[in-house]
Formats: C-alpha cells, sequence, structure tokens
C-alpha cells in the first residue's frame, strides 16, 4: 500500500492572502478610490467654476460694448440741418407709431410710453435715435427737380418702404422710400404719398405741407430741392431692454423701428439707467432716474449698470451677495447688498457714456 506524504513548505513560498492582508488591501483601495474622486469632484468644480465665471464675464463685456457704442452713435443725424428736421411721415395713418417714427427726442430718452411690451417689470430700459450709413455712401447722382424723385448713384442698402434721411445742412427731411427703379444704371427712389404704401410699420408719407423754393406743385415735394452730392443716410430708433429669452432665462434685447425684437446677449438679468442732466458749460450736474429728467435735451450722458449671471446653478458654495447697481456704496452701506436667491455667479458692470451734442 501507498503512502504520500505532504512536502513541507517553505518559509518563502506565498500560498495566499490571510484576512488581515485582505483587509488591509482593501482600506488601501477604498482610501486610494476616495482620493481619486475627491481629485474629480474639485476639478470638475474647477472647471464649472471657470467656466461660468468666462461665460458670466463675455456677457458682461460683449453687453457692455454694445449699448455703449448704441449710446455714443445716439442722436448722430449727419450734417445736422440748422433749419432742422422735417419729418415727411404720415402721423395720420393707422400704423405710424410716435416712438418708432416720431423722432420726438434727438438722442436718448426713456419715457414710459416708449417701454417695450416684452420688457421684464422692475427693470429699465432706454431709447435711443440717430440715422446711419446704408451700408455704403449714398449721394444725390443729380440735382433735384422740383418733384419728390431722388436719383442716386448707388442705393446701398436702402430699399422700399424703409426710412430715408437727406440732409444738407441747411435742411433735413425724413420720409419713407414708396417705390425704388433702376433707369438707366442709376437709382430712383421716389417719397410720395399716393403709391398705396402697407404693410407693418409702413405709415408712409406726408408732404401737403411742404412748399419749397423751387417746387412747382403743392404737397409733392420734400422741404427742399436738394443738390447733387447730398447724401442721404438711415433712421432709427432702437429700445434696448431686459427680456424673457426663448431658453427660460434673460437677455438684452433690442427693439428695432420696425417693431422687431432681436435677442443680443444671453445671461443679463437686470439693467439700471440712470441719466446725467446739465449744460455743456457746467457739465453733468445731476443724476437722474428716467422717471426724474426735466429735460432730455439737456441729458449729457447715460450711466448704466448692468447685472449678469452665469448659465449654471450651484456654482457657488453658497448664495452670492452683490452691489447692483453699480453706483452704490455697499462698503458704507451694507444693507445695499442683494443676495441671490440661487447659487449662481453674479457680475455686476458698470459703464458711462457721454452723449453726442446733435445741435
Amino acid at each position: 500500500m501507498k503512502r504520500f506524504y505532504r512536502l513541507p513548505v517553505s518559509p518563502g513560498t506565498q500560498t495566499g492572502l490571510s484576512l488581515i492582508e485582505l483587509m488591509i488591501a482593501l482600506l488601501l483601495g477604498t482610501l486610494l478610490t476616495v482620493g481619486l474622486v475627491q481629485v474629480f469632484t474639485s476639478n470638475s468644480q474647477s472647471f464649472r467654476y471657470n467656466e461660468s465665471s468666462a461665460r458670466a464675464l463675455e456677457s458682461g463685456r460683449i453687453a457692455a460694448d454694445i449699448l455703449s457704442r448704441a449710446i455714443r452713435n445716439a442722436g448722430f443725424f449727419g450734417c445736422y440741418p440748422i433749419n432742422g428736421i422735417t419729418n415727411n411721415l404720415d402721423n395720420s395713418d393707422s400704423e405710424y407709431d410716435a416712438v418708432r417714427h416720431g423722432f420726438a427726442t434727438l438722442g436718448v430718452s426713456a419715457v414710459g410710453s416708449e417701454r417695450p411690451g416684452a420688457a421684464i417689470a422692475g427693470t429699465d430700459f432706454f431709447n435711443i435715435t440717430g440715422v446711419r450709413r446704408p451700408g455704403a455712401i449714398v449721394k444725390l447722382d443729380a440735382d433735384m427737380t422740383a418733384t419728390n424723385s431722388i436719383l442716386l448713384n448707388d442705393a446701398g442698402g436702402l430699399s422700399v418702404n424703409e426710412l430715408a434721411f437727406i440732409t444738407n445742412c441747411e435742411q433735413g427731411d425724413i420720409f419713407q422710400i414708396s417705390s425704388l427703379t433702376n433707369p438707366g444704371g442709376n437709382i430712383q427712389i421716389t417719397a410720395d404719398d399716393t403709391a398705396g404704401v402697407n404693410g407693418s410699420g409702413s405709415p408712409g408719407n406726408d408732404l401737403s405741407g411742404n412748399v419749397p423754393l423751387g417746387c412747382t406743385t403743392a404737397g409733392s415735394c420734400l422741404s427742399a430741392v436738394y443738390q447733387r452730392g447730398t447724401e442721404l443716410f438711415q433712421p432709427f430708433s432702437e429700445a434696448y431692454y431686459i427680456g424673457n429669452a426663448t431658453d427660460g432665462g434673460t437677455s438684452l434685447f433690442m427693439m428695432q423701428a420696425s417693431g422687431v425684437n432681436i435677442e443680443l446677449v444671453a445671461g443679463v438679468e437686470d439693467m439700471n439707467v440712470r441719466f446725467g442732466e446739465g449744460t455743456v458749460t457746467t457739465g453733468v450736474q445731476n443724476w437722474r432716474a428716467a422717471s426724474a429728467v426735466t429735460s432730455w435735451d439737456n441729458v449729457l450722458a447715460v450711466e448704466v449698470s448692468l447685472l449678469v449671471a452665469s448659465p449654471n446653478d450651484n456654482i457657488m458654495d453658497s448664495a452670492q451677495a452683490y452691489c447692483f447697481p453699480g453706483w452704490e456704496d455697499c462698503v458704507a452701506d451694507a444693507s445695499k447688498l442683494t443676495t441671490a436667491a440661487d447659487r449662481r455667479m453674479y457680475r455686476v458692470y458698470t459703464f458711462t457714456n457721454a452723449l453726442r451734442n446733435p445741435f
């Protein structure tokens, strides 16, 4: 009968893990996993914080740049006519809108009747008027005859039903283009009140009060007979306000003279505006809210404060306290600080722009 004997195990041979060794290995693996999770979480939070900061900075800078340019261009009417501007738009037409077609205030204003219907309650807005070139320098290619037709070398971006402004430094006319033809390689624009101009925001013209020197048919001419080389511009009336964005947030919007609302910058939560009144000799003497402005013709500067928020929540460790509008002294009076209702990142951007003097 054969017998089998177990060979002795040498002290240096590994035969398996003891329970203690297994527990130590699990503990080390757990500690390593926890460390990796903490590193990942910290890096993820840092990335979200930096991304939110960059988005808020981008939105604030773009919004401030757009509004600064708009304010600096407010009140520009080319070579402003010394005899004033004649507005030929038909104010008796049902499509005439005093805000978009009246041009009563040349520059900046924020009266209640100008407030866009889509503006969020409690936020400020402002409206600017002026003129810009229609994509090119557009000038008369020939002297006007005693009619309402204007012969141009190039119409630039002008089209039928759009508003136009012509000035020779002495006289100026705002009118709507009733028709636009191209005879003989030149562009001929007609401003009249007989073309039956229809459509949203198209009030047409009323020339009945114009009898300039050289006009043979009363009621068919602009306020002056303009000469070759006179330049044409596009007049505009634009309102800037805070409205509800399509994605559920808030954005900076612009409402054009045609009534079209354009979303400009996302993430702008609020806008506060104040206006500096004074004279050219004394400078700004008082900063006032829109409701306290005594004369828009005496407004020399505009100060705007924007509240911008990051798109994502849970960025900050706790609700952020911010100072808005930016001209408040929250250091001296901490009660002026506002505590956010969420944990998004908030930034305040404040800037001041002087207005040009159109006169």
